[in-house]
């Protein structure tokens, strides 16, 4: 269980002037969940909305609630779960036309999740993954006009252990130097999905040797 942050510990974070912008403090690069108090506030569509506005910028519940048109006190309530499940943290505090906003973060740039089968109810966490970008997809279809560098591909390969080893390790590294990239705030947040896995059995049929070995072919004429 996380406990939110108390009044002293919002106390402790001082409060920037109103023409002092908030900046994205460098955050961890990982972080696990594995309970069932944070399953039950990552599930929540709305929540996992607005862990994706607070990955890449501070925000405060007035602003997140503007660009998800919802009210400013839903969107704190949400705020409230998802830091008293240790996802969300408040990072900096602002004076706002006379009113002390406070900005929230994320706890770390990405979560992975590793939730036992009691909790996760036999959901899948890459399947869960897998929904959110499928859902985030379709949104940025509707709403962006232009994106010069959307590229979408599902390609198979039958690959030999040593082969898949090598794709694993290049597609581990590009995701580390994403994760590791300075952020720009100048720029636009692109989203990356990448998964790899082994195809369903109705894909993989039979390899050379296995058909070789199944019919007795050695290699060589009689």
């Amino acid at each position: 269980m996380y406990a939110l942050p108390g009044d002293n510990d919002l106390e402790a974070i001082p409060v920037l002037p109103g023409d002092v912008p908030v900046t994205m403090p460098e955050l961890p690069v990982r972080l696990t969940v594995t309970t069932a108090q944070q399953f039950k506030a990552i599930s929540d569509p709305t929540r996992s909305r607005i862990l994706g506005i607070i990955q890449n910028q501070p925000a405060t519940a007035k602003q997140i609630a503007d660009r998800l048109g919802a009210t400013p006190g839903a969107i704190g309530h949400h705020l409230h779960v998802l830091e008293a499940a240790g996802l969300a943290k408040v990072i900096a505090r602002r004076l706002v036309r006379g009113i002390v906003a406070n900005y929230y973060t994320r706890t770390a740039r990405i979560f992975t999740y590793n939730f036992p089968d009691e909790i996760a109810g036999g959901r899948s966490g890459s399947l869960e993954i897998m929904s959110k970008a499928r859902d985030e997809l379709a949104e940025a279809l509707v709403g962006v006009e232009s994106d010069p560098h959307q590229t979408i591909s599902f390609p198979h390969a039958r690959l030999s252990p040593e082969r898949a080893q090598a794709y694993f390790e290049r597609i581990e590294a590009l995701v580390e130097d994403l994760l590791h990239e300075p952020s720009d705030p100048n720029g636009q947040v692109y989203g990356v999905f990448v998964t790899m896995f082994k195809a369903p059995a109705y894909i993989q049929g039979s390899s050379v040797a296995s058909e070789a070995a199944a019919s007795g072919d050695d290699g060589e004429n009689s």
